[in-house]
């Protein structure tokens, strides 16, 4: 089967969920602000629901409304990627065509591995539904992932797998093999491994899926896409301090962002459903270092 690189390249975000009141309902007004924010800045996309969106703790009627709300707030603007990771095939073809009612582009799913029989059953079981595009989602945050034949082979055969998002021990050099297997014409995308994102560009990455920090995060990508990559250096090398923070641990990360939203007015409230871990260290930093991130902001024109 002979392909082309699917056309999506830059910053696709992961939805933070914002909460509110006793209940920690969806807050929906301040999830629009979330998208709106993220579209002015120029993002190419969003991932939701997923880690980041703290999907474990949703319900499937919460996790419609989010996705729907989220299509809603970014139509016309951006592109929608839904994850339909879940433990078996008829599950994930449920909520495959859940999400298709609310108006998205395409999917991302963790698939099984333990065998290639069961890898490629898995998306053979999804493919025959006609996705518009699939992510394989390679998240192994201490080990190798799938093996990269496997992915190539489901690559090739299936017409909806378009890409992968790979979070795993060794994210670079890998993608540079399967950048070099398919040709490039595979679209991959890095997550949790953003604190590597200037040697992830360099490599070849189309796509990175960070949260929060919009308008730094496109500017880095927009700088290194012009062929600016000193600049882009620059600024990635201002944002590390900040990012290094909330690679602590997923909770923090996820509890940063929500603050880091909160201190732009765009949430009501920082509030978690899952365990955050803080004190005051943790908040007396994140404060000085959503500062920091303010003032990168505030003087992005410098990098040229």
């Amino acid at each position: 089967m002979k392909k082309e690189l699917y056309p999506m390249k830059g910053i696709v975000t992961t939805v933070i969920s914002p909460f509110i009141g006793e209940n920690k309902a969806l807050d929906v007004e301040s999830l629009h602000n979330e998208i709106d924010m993220a579209c002015k800045a120029g993002v190419a996309g969003f991932l939701v629901p997923c880690l980041a969106s703290e999907q474990p703790l949703l319900t499937l009627e919460e996790k419609k409304l989010l996705v729907a709300e989220t299509a809603k707030a970014a139509a016309g603007r951006a592109k929608l990627i839904t994850s339909i990771t879940a433990p078996t095939t008829e599950e994930r073809v449920r909520l495959m065509h859940e999400f298709q009612e609310c108006g998205i582009d395409g999917f991302n799913m963790q698939v099984p591995h333990e065998t290639e029989k069961e890898f490629m059953e898995a998306i053979e079981g999804v493919d025959r539904e006609n996705p518009q595009f699939l992510f394989l989602q390679d998240a192994d945050f201490n080990g190798p992932g799938i093996d990269n034949a496997w992915t190539v082979k489901a690559f090739n055969t299936f017409s909806s797998v378009v890409g992968a998002k790979l979070e795993v021990k060794f994210t670079a050099p890998k993608c540079s093999e399967l950048l070099r297997l398919t040709d490039g014409k595979m679209l991959l995308a890095s997550g949790w491994g953003n604190d590597q994102l200037l040697e992830l560009l360099d490599r070849g990455v189309h796509t990175v899926m960070p949260s929060g920090m919009f308008e730094l995060w496109t500017k880095v990508y927009a700088l290194h896409s012009s062929g600016n990559r000193a600049a882009a250096q620059r600024l990635f090398y201002d944002m590390l301090p900040i990012i290094t923070f909330t690679r602590q641990s997923q909770e923090l990360n996820r509890w940063f962002h929500k603050h880091y939203l909160k201190s732009f007015g765009a949430f009501q409230t920082d509030m978690s459903r899952e365990q955050v871990y803080l004190d005051e260290y943790h908040i007396h930093y994140a404060d000085e270092l959503i500062q920091r991130a303010k003032d990168l902001i505030g003087r992005l024109d410098s990098y040229q």
